[in-house]
């Protein structure tokens, strides 16, 4: 990654589930227009808590908390980027490592993503994935 073309930059999504397990909630993001965008990471949270082995976890202290799935559609090119819904602590990491690529992904300009969430408890669940990387200025 070259420094004088690119810069850090996160994308922000949130969506709000309905407080039954199985309630889904779709979030659409379309990228800047300025420049390509290489996804190198994702972090995600929900606000609804968990409990594991009658233990209750909030996502503000959970290693590796589970509250909602995802799938993500790159509708530009039609491509889904997973096979079923992903739970959050596979998509996310936990809450000290989030997941990384060890290659970029890189979308092209104006990119139209959609991602759909399903809550996993039934609590209700303000969801927010921020994905980090760097803009590739054109």
């Amino acid at each position: 990654m070259d420094n004088t073309n690119s810069l850090p930059f996160v994308y922000v999504v949130s969506a709000t589930l309905g407080n039954a397990v199985g309630a889904t909630a779709s979030a659409t993001l379309i990228m800047q227009a300025d420049s390509r965008f290489e996804l190198m990471g994702v972090m995600g949270t929900g606000s609804a808590t968990e409990t594991v082995g009658g233990v209750v976890f909030s996502d503000v202290n959970a290693q590796a908390p589970s509250t909602f799935t995802c799938t993500i559609r790159d509708q530009t090119t039609g491509r889904d980027l997973m096979s079923a819904p992903v739970p959050q602590r596979v998509l996310c990491g936990n809450a000290f490592r989030q997941f990384l690529e060890k290659r970029g992904i890189v979308f092209e300009p104006q990119s139209n993503l959609l991602f759909t969430f399903t809550n996993t408890t039934a609590l209700a669940n303000n969801i927010t994935l921020a994905l980090h990387g760097y803009k590739m200025i054109l």
